[in-house]
Parts: structure tokens; sequence; C-alpha cells
């Protein structure tokens, strides 16, 4: 038990880690990009989704040693033949998918609830760093204005 604490821990610090990273590294290099605001809005999004996707692949990797190395606990319901088993079920969970197919047991449903916390909280972080962006860079849209036609 103390060792599925510890993992989700040290997940949560580098996904965090990494997540902040990655956005100061947008709040620094994306002003220097040569493509207008609303590409630079695109780059953004992008480069949030592929970080998403790296950190679903931490959980991913942490779920696999936590199964066939560290034997904390299994997944019921589907057959894992392959890495993508564990990429497929650590993404249900990040985004709070949910579809029920598959299922943790033993130690590792701990690591599965902490996962679902940690990636509503970057998903919710990446909304908010975008919603800030595109304040910025976005160009006014009139559509919206009764007043200009």
């Amino acid at each position: 038990m103390v060792l599925v604490i510890f993992l989700a821990l040290l997940l949560v610090i580098l996904t965090f880690i990494f997540h902040f990273k990655v956005l100061l590294w947008l709040s620094n290099y994306t002003p220097a990009l040569t493509v207008s605001d609303q590409n630079r809005v695109l780059f953004i999004i992008l480069v949030l989704f592929f970080t998403h996707i790296i950190e679903i692949g931490f959980y991913a990797i942490m779920f696999a040693c936590s199964i066939e190395i560290f034997e904390i606990g299994t997944l019921v319901g589907i057959t894992i033949n392959d890495p993508m088993e564990y990429l497929y079920f650590s993404s249900v969970i990040f985004t709070s998918l949910g579809i029920g197919d598959a299922y943790p047991m033993g130690h590792i449903r701990f690591l599965a609830g902490i996962e679902a916390l940690n990636g509503l909280l970057l998903i919710a972080w990446s909304a908010s760093f975008t919603f800030l962006a595109m304040g910025n860079l976005w160009p006014q849209i009139k559509c919206c204005d009764p007043d200009e036609k």
C-alpha cells in the first residue's frame, strides 16, 4: 500500500512539473513564432494535446510496472496483449471517460483514482492557459455584438 501511494505521489509531481515546464516553454516560445496569431493559438492547442498524451503515457508505464513488476494489482475486463492496452486504460482514466470495459483491482485502484484527479487538474490548467492565449491572440469577433454589423 505504501508503494502505490509513493508511485501516485511521484506521478503527480512528475506530471505537474512536466506540464508547468511545457506551459513555461509555450509562454516564452510562441511570441517568437513568425505566424499569425490564430496559428499561434493552433500551435498552443497542438502542443497541449501532445503534452496530455505524454502524461497519459507516464501513467500507462506506471500501470504496466505496477501490474507486471510490482504485482500490486491487475486490470479486469481486458486481456493485456500489448502496451497499447495500458495506454488505452490510462487515457480512459485520465480523461474521466470511464467506459467501464476495464477496471483496476488491488492497490492500483488508488493509482487510477489519483490519475483521474490529476487529469482533471491538468486538463483544466491547459484550458485556462488556452483561454488566456485566445484572449490575447484571437481578434475580437464582431458577429456577437448586436450593435456592430
